[in-house]
């Protein structure tokens, strides 16, 4: 079903008094600018703030009576949108769907004229939203506080197929979304991912998280030039990002640990920070019968991307390191 916006606003207006109708293309910005609260319009008609409110009411109360015929097409697309949605969806993302780039406004008027469409105001859990049915509201907290309390119990991104199974309740794909978009701790990452809002890989704030969500996706170390590259084409950047931020973030940040060549891993993985020398050190203290120096090389090259021959050079040191007849390394005592 397709929905003249324009044509169904033009409709209901035919019969209201000119002023009337111009306070509420005023107050829904149906004229090419933004909308205009109660005590913007009084000021520019020259009226009190409550004369405008009694004029909206009373232009809605004209409309609803007067032009019921010409809302119940709209009411009802609005109606069978909601039904595919669990009865709720977000104030944006309404708008978004149903009014595009052009019409939101006018959809907000149409909704506002509804009297089965109620809104409710944004809150500290939750966004803005609009439902036909107020009773869901309660079922709907419900859920998403179960769902915040899996995911700090799980700590891991998921699927949206998987997130429907940990609330095991019977609810559709599209409708689980729907409630999600309402909350305002559980979000869905740039990869399509869902977990809590304070997670860098769910919702990456600076370079430092989007370098820990691109290296979480691709589950590699990467050097800093393809990670800036990367940063990049993240929905939510959408921009070029310089190598050399990305370099500059990355190496004073203990989430990450480079590992040579301009390499960068994360921690997590198992790198240790820290030189090829205090890595040597490290894996010597570990295996105090020596190491043969292909045994330390294959080591090291497990920790870091550096040349044999650079391993081969710190193992000169002999303030710290020794080699036996067998010709294995280990720690000077």
């Amino acid at each position: 079903m397709i929905i003249n916006y324009e044509k169904v606003i033009d409709e209901i207006f035919r019969d209201l008094a000119p002023r009337k109708r111009e306070v509420l293309e005023r107050r829904f910005g149906l004229v090419g600018q933004e909308p205009l609260t109660l005590q913007a319009i009084g000021d520019q008609l020259k009226i009190t703030r409550e004369r405008v409110r009694q004029l909206e009411n009373n232009a809605f109360e004209l409309v609803r009576e007067q032009q019921g015929a010409e809302l119940q097409k709209p009411f009802q697309y609005f109606s069978d949108y909601f039904d595919e949605h669990g009865g709720i969806r977000g104030e944006l993302r309404l708008l978004d769907d149903l009014g595009q780039d052009r019409f939101k406004n006018h959809v907000l008027l149409l909704l506002n004229l509804g009297e089965g469409f109620h809104k409710f105001k944004e809150t500290e859990d939750l966004y803005p939203f609009w439902t036909t049915d107020p009773r869901k509201v309660q079922q709907v907290k419900v859920i998403l506080n179960l769902l915040i309390k899996e995911f700090k119990n799980t700590a891991a991104p998921l699927p949206i197929e998987e997130v429907g199974k940990k609330i095991s309740l019977e609810i559709k794909m599209p409708v689980l979304v729907s409630y999600i978009d309402i909350s305002k701790f559980v979000f869905e990452s740039p990869f399509g991912l869902y977990g809590l809002v304070d997670w860098p890989e769910i919702r990456p704030r600076g370079l430092k998280d989007q370098a820990y969500l691109v290296l979480k996706r691709e589950s590699q170390p990467l050097h800093f030039m393809e990670i800036a590259d990367l940063i990049g084409k993240l929905p939510s950047v959408g921009r070029k990002v310089l190598p050399e931020s990305v370099h500059n973030e990355l190496i004073r940040n203990e989430r990450f640990v480079l590992i040579g060549r301009g390499t960068y891993a994360l921690r997590e993985w198992g790198y240790e920070p820290g030189t090829v020398k205090d890595i040597l050190i490290k894996i010597l203290k570990q295996n105090k019968k020596g190491l043969t120096k292909e045994e330390l090389l294959q080591k090291i090259l497990e920790q870091r991307k550096v040349q044999a021959s650079t391993i081969f050079l710190n193992l000169q040191d002999k303030s710290l390191f020794k080699k036996d007849k067998q010709g294995r390394h280990s720690l000077v005592k």
